[in-house]
């Protein structure tokens, strides 16, 4: 599902990178050109944006104290290319809300109410939908380890994806 414009590289050796030597393509996103407000500066953000590939299996994150992105290598190699794609969106969106001094990690917030991963997750199913995917796809992509089904549930109701019936 991923856009042919999207590429990974996906066997590199830990370390770190630029972003655009990761990932490619993301930044042609209509949706980020949306959130970024013009292609000159989501391109600015996106080529001087760093990637940290670290000894994991977790997926793709923003490091809080550098905004760095980093992502864990197991999961570069062997994530769908279309959930990696998604990610990356995700993680994109946090880049511009830290770059905007927002508060990513507000504990005041669980995870899934968090004003910050609620408009993340709106571009990110944005995307999506752009993408054509079905609504239960989607779902699919939104069920993590780390959200119950109570979460999960909370959190679809407020990005506007309709529940399996």
């Amino acid at each position: 599902m991923a856009p042919k414009i999207f590429k990974a590289k996906r066997s590199v050796s830990l370390g770190e990178y630029r972003f655009t030597q990761i990932f490619i393509g993301a930044e042609n996103s209509p949706t980020l050109l949306r959130l970024f407000g013009s292609q000159s500066s989501m391109s600015k953000i996106v080529r001087h944006l760093k990637v940290s590939v670290v000894d994991s299996d977790w997926g793709i994150w923003l490091d809080h104290n550098t905004g760095a992105v980093c992502v864990g290598s197991k999961y570069l190699t062997a994530a769908k290319i279309n959930c990696l794609y998604l990610d990356v969106i995700h993680v994109l969106v946090h880049v511009k809300q830290f770059l905007d001094g927002k508060d990513l990690f507000d504990q005041t917030f669980e995870y899934v109410d968090r004003p910050t991963e609620i408009e993340a997750y709106r571009y990110t199913v944005d995307e999506a939908k752009r993408l054509q995917m079905t609504e239960d796809e989607i779902l699919r992509y939104l069920r993590v380890e780390a959200v119950d089904d109570s979460e999960l549930g909370r959190l679809i109701e407020k990005i506007g994806v309709r529940p399996r019936r």
